[in-house]
Formats: C-alpha cells, structure tokens, sequence
C-alpha cells in the first residue's frame, strides 16, 4: 500500500516534493564576457566552478583606411600575406583587452583581445582565416590561428604593414653577362619592431595596466598592440550580425576549455 502524502502545511510537505534538477551552468561565447558575464574556472580540488574577477580595458583606437585587416604577431612571423578574408568599413574602431589580476591587482593573464566594429551583439562566429585559406579548419576540434614566436599580438589595416615592416630592398647588377640580385634588409623595419617593443615593456604590469600594450603610428594608421604572457598559437574569430557584417573581431588567448568549462567555443 502506498501512503499518503502529507498535507501542505506538515513539517515534512516539502521534503515530500521531487526536488528540481540543477540548472546546467549557462554556455558563454566572448561576447558575453565583454559585457561583465562571469568567468569560472574549474577548481581543481572541488572540481566545482568559481568565479574569476577579470576586468575590460581599451588600449586605443585602430585606425583602418583601407579596411582590409591583419591579426598577428607584429614582432616575429608577420608577413604581407596574411591579410584576413573579410574585411570592414575604413574607420576608427576601439582596441579592447579582458583581462585577469592577481591579489595585488595586476594584470595576471590576457584571456581576450577584440576591436569593435559596430554595436550589437554577434549571432554567430567564423573562424578569421586569412585570404586563400578556408575559414573552417579541417578536423572537428581544429582551431586555426597566428603563431607567435614574441608572445605578441597586433590588429592593424594591411595598409600599415608596408610602412611598419618595408620590404627588403633588392639591388640588381650585371656581372659578365650574368643578372645578380642582392636583398638588402631594410633597417626601418628593425627600428619600428624595437621601438614597438620598448613601448610594450613601460606598461607591462602596471596598477591597472597589463601584460604590456603599444601603439605605432604609421602616416596612414597604426598598429596596436598587446603582450601575450607566452608564445603561443592564436586563434581569431569575426563576429557577424544577423546579415553576415562583422560586429566584432577576437582574439582568444587563455580559455582552455579544462579551466573554463562554461564557456561555448564557436568550433567546440
């Protein structure tokens, strides 16, 4: 036989009740971490999620005159080809850096970087491939991304890259009948990458500052800049509106899907 349950008001009523199934933990895209949503980590003792303060930073504005954007490592690896698929309206556009502190509120780890296009909120992301390379990788979990070899990452307009980094200079001659090239290196870029990296040193853990960020001015636009904590692989994402413009363009630097199990990758 089975009993009946108590009445409403007995002590034990509520015990009585199914209790509700915990509400899964809430899938956050980059977007959302922008805007102050919780970062949590796994904590590994607990193996619960913890909440991790992290703060937005702008680092200056992008100019772009031509529209067509590069993302990479601005003092190793970066070249004239890497110019990204998509490209933008010329303007002026926010640099913005999500950042994690430690106990005496300096700037631990860069988890993101992003330029800001538009406002609004992306529904969707593509993966920032540059011109001739498919944006979606070839393997399920695969994340294409810039290499940096200087623990460096930049955004800039193409149109900048041949004043910051000009090209060797090539000096022809003919030498009994016979066409002999020699490359000789440009000294300008060498200056520009030095100078650059003297920039990002004077802000690197600043109170309230970060890892490092710089700006180099060009006659035509800028390169800004950011220090990564280590070399690593970057992945770049666009994020598009409803009608396929870009919103906002990141780059993701510490979100190991282990640490932040909340947080939804576009390829995951």
């Amino acid at each position: 036989m089975t009993a009946a349950p108590p009445p409403s008001g007995h002590p034990l009523a509520a015990e009585a009740r199914p209790k509700a199934d915990a509400p899964a933990p809430s899938q956050l895209d980059f977007h959302d971490l922008f805007a102050g949503a919780p970062l949590r980590v796994r904590d590994e003792e607990t193996d619960e999620l913890v909440a991790v303060p992290t703060r937005r930073l702008g680092i200056g504005m992008l100019v772009v005159p031509t529209g067509k954007l590069m993302a990479g490592d601005p003092l190793a690896n970066l070249s004239a080809n890497h110019v990204l698929s998509r490209a933008v309206p010329p303007g002026r556009y926010p640099v913005e850096l999500l950042l994690q502190d430690d106990d005496r509120g300096r700037a631990d780890s860069l988890v993101l970087a992003r330029v800001v296009f538009t406002a609004g909120r992306p529904t969707r992301w593509e993966t920032a491939a540059v011109a001739g390379q498919k944006p979606a990788p070839s393997r399920p979990g695969a994340r294409l991304g810039y290499p940096s070899d200087a623990a460096t990452g930049c955004f800039m307009d193409a149109s900048v890259f041949a004043e910051y980094a000009p090209p060797d200079q090539v000096r022809q001659s003919i030498r009994g009948g016979v066409v002999h090239k020699e490359y000789v290196r440009d000294g300008r870029a060498e200056q520009n990458s030095g100078d650059l990296m003297k920039a990002l040193q004077a802000t690197r853990r600043a109170p309230g500052g970060s890892l490092g960020h710089a700006e180099w001015k060009g006659t035509l636009g800028n390169v800004v800049a950011f220090a990564l904590g280590g070399d690593q692989v970057v992945p770049t994402y666009w994020g598009l509106d409803a009608n396929g413009a870009p919103v906002e363009l990141v780059s993701v630097i510490d979100l190991g899907e282990e640490r932040f199990p909340d947080v939804r990758w576009p390829d995951g």
